[in-house]
Order: structure tokens, then sequence, then C-alpha cells
């Protein structure tokens, strides 16, 4: 499928110009307090959700093959921050995508099992959440059956282009399941958490409501994290990944050996890292990556980051000083 290709912070203005992403207002930047969101697509009907203490479903997915890095952290942070004020969280995991697009056969079970596992060591709490394989969900592949049948091949065309394959329409139609499935238990508003590099996505979701008489969806758009290698991080190249499930050592050796100097430090992995995953004070990480020579900081944010790792090893899971 068609990805844009834009993963530094000078092109985000191009973006959101392009896809007319709005920017979020000052009582949703005060209620999300995230820097990782680029802006939205109806955020504001959520928003009055939360003002009035209504319930609402959040959706955020992934391929059942692989295991999370951080990148998909990010997504995971705003869905399970938005369950504290009324948001039922959906984690979908397409085990049926994931073995018709990847090239590397899966063992469900394992997968499922590790995903899990990630989930717990860095603390989630699970009690709001509903996560799921399609291949065990009946409702949700009952309505991507109905996907199917109901979406063309020509709406697919005009959003991904003549590229676009049988298989990439299945993986697609069992995401816009994923996307209704809340609407089938009652929510009668879903905001949707994806990286803006799925916007496409998006567009279709808006098409099929509008073709299948669900409610419109809502969208978040997060930012993208770089990845150790000048590529976004990526559960088919884990090695220019920092992995959920990596032990402290093997962070340190995956930066060390690492390439990922870059001409902006806001573009730089280890930057983005602990602004957005150590969550550390955004003027003093500026301060420091201009009075520190660059191996320094390279080398003090590695420290931090192991340090995170190793608390939980040790049950906690402490942010970083701020």
């Amino acid at each position: 499928m068609n990805k844009i290709d834009y993963f530094f912070n000078k092109d985000y203005p191009n973006i959101i110009n392009k896809y007319k992403i709005a920017q979020l207002n000052s009582n949703e930047k005060n209620l999300l307090k995230k820097d990782t969101i680029l802006g939205h697509w109806n955020f504001g009907q959520i928003y009055n959700l939360i003002r009035t203490k209504k319930r609402f479903a959040v959706v955020t997915g992934f391929s059942a093959s692989g295991k999370l890095h951080l990148g998909n952290k990010i997504a995971l942070d705003v869905a399970f921050y938005l369950g504290k004020f009324g948001g039922k969280i959906f984690i979908p995991l397409s085990d049926t995508e994931a073995e018709l697009t990847r090239k590397t056969p899966i063992n469900v079970t394992d997968d499922f099992n590790l995903f899990k596992s990630d989930i717990k060591r860095w603390q989630f709490n699970l009690n709001n959440s509903e996560i799921y394989l399609h291949s065990s969900n009946k409702e949700v592949n009952n309505l991507a059956n109905l996907i199917i049948k109901k979406i063309e091949y020509e709406d697919y065309k005009k959003i991904y282009g003549s590229e676009i394959n049988l298989s990439g329409i299945f993986a697609l139609s069992n995401m816009l399941a994923d996307i209704f499935y809340p609407s089938q238990k009652g929510y009668k508003k879903t905001l949707v958490i994806l990286g803006v590099d799925e916007i496409k996505h998006a567009r279709l979701a808006i098409l099929a409501s509008k073709k299948l008489g669900f409610p419109k969806p809502s969208f978040l758009y997060l930012k993208i994290l770089n990845g150790l290698k000048k590529e976004k991080m990526s559960k088919s190249k884990p090695e220019q990944n920092i992995l959920l499930s990596d032990s402290a050592k093997k962070v340190r050796h995956k930066i060390k050996n690492s390439s990922i100097k870059t001409l902006e430090i806001i573009d730089n992995p280890l930057y983005q890292i602990a602004l957005w995953i150590l969550e550390m004070d955004k003027k003093k990480l500026d301060k420091m990556s201009k009075e520190l020579k660059y191996n320094q900081f390279v080398s003090t944010i590695s420290q931090k980051l192991e340090e995170r790792y190793k608390n939980l090893d040790n049950g906690k899971n402490k942010k970083s000083p701020r």
C-alpha cells in the first residue's frame, strides 16, 4: 500500500495543509498534553463527550506479526490516556492480514502472547480494553464480509491507486471492520488513532461509513517516530527499532550500532524518544541538545532509556525526571 513518506518536522505543515488536518484547540491541548499528536479530524465531537462524561470508543490496531516497538507505544499511550476519560479501548490484532501480506509465516498464539506480554511489561491498565485477534472474533469477521460485498474496487482504487490488490483489499476490509466494530457494541462515537502516514485509511473509513450507514469516525493523527537507520520504526525491521520487549543491554547495543545523526535535532530518534517516551521537559531537552556535543547527547539519552528498561524489569515503570 502507498504511504506518504514524510518523517521530518519541517514537512508536517505541508501534510497538515494537504490533508486539511485540524489543530487541537487550547482546551483539547490541555486535556491531551501529548506532543506526539499532529492534529485531528472531528476530535471536537469526542471532546464534547469527555466534557459531558459520556462514553466513546477508542481504536488503535496492529498487525499480529512482529514485536511492538516504541513507535507503537506512542499510539498505545494516547489510547490508554483517553481511557481515563471514558474511552473504551479496542485493540485489534490482525492475524488474517498478517498471513496474507507478510512474507514470514506467523504463529498466531505466540504473537498474541508476545503482544500481551509487552503490554503488561509496560504496565498498561487493561481493565477498560478489549484486545482480540481477527480470526477469533465472529462479529468482526461478519463485518469484514459485509464490507467486502459493499465497498467496490473503484472505491479502493480512488484512494490507494491502481496498485491495490486483492490481499490489500482484504486487509483494508478487516481494518474497516475493526473501526466499525464498536458501533456494533453500542458505541455511538469512535475515535481512531493513526500515524499520519496512514491517513489514506482514514479517508477510506469515512467513505465506507457513508456507504454502509455507520457513524462517521473521528481521527487523531500522530507524528512519526524515526528509526535508528533514518526510516520510520517498523515491525519488519527489528534492528532499526527499539522493541518494547528489548532488554536494557539490547537497547544500548542498538543505539551504539545505529546511524541516527540528522540535520535537525528534532528529527533525531533519540531526541524524539526523550520527548515522547521518556517525557522529558522540552525546554530542558533543547538546552541539553545545544550544550552537549552530539555524542554526549546520544550517550545521555541512551543511559536514561536504559534506566527506564531496567526499571521495567524491576517491576517499575518510572518516567525520566522532568
